[in-house]
């Protein structure tokens, strides 16, 4: 079996074709990878970022988003069948950083981390929204938008941002991000109303425009709160992925969760085209450190994307 994988810290990944395939469980689906996505956290695990945080066992498989077709199930799953087109995302560090989805089989649970992909949803799409587009629903939810209400994005072109700016303008707010001039027309089409400088002071930029300041901020940028705070209203809520929300009321530091109830949201927001899947550019599963490189170092829109087979 074909997999990418990182043999110790500091090492470039590399992709390796003599993996045993895994062995499912009675309570477990194997599934054959057709196509995954990068995301920032495939780019900190091989870096070495979270070393301090959990155990990592080597090797590593990289790689959290999946989409493929389902090649086994465990005696005791009811719910999915042999051949059905699957999606999710394999948590990063649960319990130790060890296991991925970017290799040809990979083995989740029956009771998370997957769901079935949606008729009229592609596995290229399907295989690039999982882990950013929930970490944007969690955003969103905490958030709790309404109507007429105006939220700032940073980071608005990337993979959470674009989720959680259709999502938001699907809520009825009013949503304004920084972005460079190349941006603009990427982000109306999400649903930005406005489209501010990115270069100079964003939260003198906003109250410019908002004298009395945003209801909402999510920044998926900071890693560090406060970067924004003199944009928002005085009870605005705030929202991170990175911890950079702060702490207090209406402030939210959030991960997203594989959970079906998650997914199943998912699929239907895809299926009802609430949420579009837009992909800069795919890369062969024997290029992904140049996928990772190219996350890292280039200015994207959207998601970059892996085709496993």
């Amino acid at each position: 079996m074909k997999a990418i994988n990182l043999t110790e810290l500091g090492t470039q990944p590399a992709l390796r074709a003599d993996q045993s395939a895994p062995t499912r469980g009675p309570a477990e689906v194997l599934v054959r990878v057709r196509a995954s996505s990068v995301n920032p956290v495939d780019n900190a695990i091989a870096a070495g970022l979270l070393k301090d945080m959990v155990e990592h066992v080597f090797p590593i498989t990289l790689g959290r988003d999946y989409a493929g077709v389902v090649e086994q199930i465990g005696a005791d799953v009811t719910g999915f069948s042999v051949g059905d087109e699957v999606f999710g995302f394999i948590p990063g560090m649960s319990p130790a950083v060890h296991a991925g989805s970017w290799a040809e089989l990979i083995v989740v649970p029956e009771s998370t981390s997957i769901a079935r992909t949606p008729a009229g949803v592609d596995l290229a799409s399907a295989g690039a929204a999982p882990l950013a587009a929930t970490t944007a629903m969690a955003a969103i939810d905490a958030l709790a938008l309404a109507q007429g209400d105006t939220l700032l994005v940073v980071g608005a072109t990337g993979g959470v941002g674009s989720f959680a700016v259709q999502l938001a303008a699907a809520a009825g707010a009013t949503v304004i991000a920084p972005a460079l001039a190349k941006d603009e027309d990427y982000l109306r089409a999400l649903g930005v109303a406005d489209v501010l400088p990115r270069d100079g002071d964003v939260a003198a930029a906003v109250r410019q425009r908002y004298p009395d300041g945003v209801d909402a901020l999510l920044d998926t940028v900071s890693y560090a709160p406060g970067a924004y705070d003199a944009a928002l209203k005085d009870d605005a809520r705030v929202a991170s992925p990175n911890n950079a929300a702060g702490e207090g009321p209406g402030r939210s530091n959030l991960m997203a969760a594989p959970t079906s109830d998650n997914l199943n949201r998912l699929a239907h927001l895809l299926d009802a085209g609430t949420l579009k899947v837009h992909i800069q550019q795919t890369y062969p599963l024997d290029e992904a450190a140049a996928a990772m490189n190219a996350l890292a170092t280039t200015h994207t829109q959207g998601k970059i994307a892996l085709q496993i087979a």
